[in-house]
């Protein structure tokens, strides 16, 4: 995921990367040193084994971006990912989604949708005013659950569909 934004062809984004083992900080500081200033890392005391959600939630309550993209360290983005994102902000809409490829379905294409169960964490992003008023469940199904709650509680909010693969799901 880290390889996939550093080579990304628009500069223009930041990372907050939380990681949910402290005994792995001392390790993760020998590759992160070289890191650019606009990823921040952030190590939490103990591991939540909840699917990444509790370290999610802290990140995007950490971030200051518009918009916020959760996603997890063995996925990746295509280098065109912050480019269309950025395009597709210029009418502030509340939810951004894309396609995927995904592993679970033989690295075929998952046409997304913004229901649950028709969509992966990281095919969307949110402006972060909406992200952080949601709080993130740590159930398996904290995907679709996060979007449905998006959606029920911002009704008036734009959908855009950036109509690209941008993302694949390991």
């Amino acid at each position: 995921m880290l390889e996939s934004l550093l080579s990304q062809t628009n500069p223009n984004w930041s990372a907050n990367v939380v990681i949910d083992n402290e005994e792995n900080e001392r390790y993760f500081h020998l590759f992160t040193s070289d890191y650019p200033d606009n990823i921040r890392f952030t190590y939490l005391n103990k591991r939540y084994n909840d699917y990444g959600h509790t370290p999610r939630e802290i990140g995007k309550q950490m971030s200051t971006a518009d918009y916020v993209v959760l996603t997890n360290d063995d996925n990746y983005y295509t280098p065109n990912f912050v480019d269309e994102l950025l395009k597709a902000t210029e009418t502030n809409p509340g939810i951004i989604y894309w396609d995927m490829v995904h592993s679970y379905y033989n690295y075929s294409h998952f046409k997304c949708k913004p229901f649950y169960n028709q969509i992966d964490m990281g095919a969307f992003a949110t402006r972060r005013d909406m992200a952080q008023s949601v709080h993130m469940k740590t159930t398996f199904a904290a995907d679709g659950l996060f979007i449905n709650e998006l959606i029920e509680k911002y009704p008036q909010e734009k959908i855009v569909k950036i109509d690209k693969i941008l993302f694949v799901h390991n």
